[in-house]
């Protein structure tokens, strides 16, 4: 559990600081009491996670797949969060490495992957045509890192739950106040919440909504 928890902080630490120096576009930098709250709280989402992983698959290369994609999105979601930017080189950059693990394991496998990344990328590119204001091309690009990452269908499952994060998200920022309805939301952070809960918690997901709906055995 310490080593997990040790990795998990490094790791964190790594995350906040990538957070601060990759937006280069960004004109001005975040400081004070938000700045030290946001490494505050990807530390201890980064340990959280790192220990969770760890215990229930152990020093494996499953292990080091989870932590490596949950961390990822930990990155994106903290600089799309605070720049509305999801950074090209962090969904190139994992599209390669999602190809390479799925190359050396088979859950979910090239196939599934690269069917993920179509589906994901596909149905994310109509949205945005669709509805121009509500989806950016970061957006599409994530969804496409999405469906790599999780393959066909679960990148299904991981979209509908980003999707219903994003939306219960807006629906608290109007009722507060805090955002109009004409004003930009970031939305990677509740896709990269989605993908995770997939990742993580995929089958039980599935399971419980069949449960729900009278399809459970």
């Amino acid at each position: 559990m310490w080593l997990a928890t040790g990795m998990g902080l490094v790791i964190g630490f790594f995350v906040n600081a990538c957070a601060d120096r990759l937006p280069l576009t960004a004109e001005v930098r975040p400081s004070g009491p938000y700045h030290i709250g946001r490494w505050g709280t990807v530390i201890l989402m980064s340990a959280g996670l790192c220990v969770h992983i760890q215990r229930n698959y152990g020093w494996s290369l499953g292990c080091a797949i989870l932590v490596t994609y949950c961390s990822l999105l930990l990155l994106i979601a903290a600089i799309d969060f605070e720049h509305s930017l999801v950074p090209n080189i962090l969904v190139g950059w994992g599209v390669v490495v999602a190809l390479g693990f799925n190359v050396v394991t088979p859950s979910p496998g090239l196939p599934a992957a690269l069917w993920g990344a179509a589906v994901g990328g596909g149905a994310f590119m109509l949205l945005a045509l669709v509805q121009r204001r509500a989806l950016g091309a970061g957006d599409v690009k994530l969804a496409t890192l999405i469906g790599m990452m999780t393959g066909y269908p679960w990148v299904l499952q991981a979209l509908t739950l980003g999707i219903l994060f994003g939306g219960i998200a807006a629906a608290m920022f109007l009722l507060t106040g805090i955002r109009r309805r004409d004003q930009y939301m970031p939305y990677a952070p509740y896709l990269a919440a989605g993908s995770a809960a997939t990742l993580l918690y995929g089958r039980q997901i599935a399971g419980w909504y069949a449960n729900l709906i009278g399809l459970g055995g």
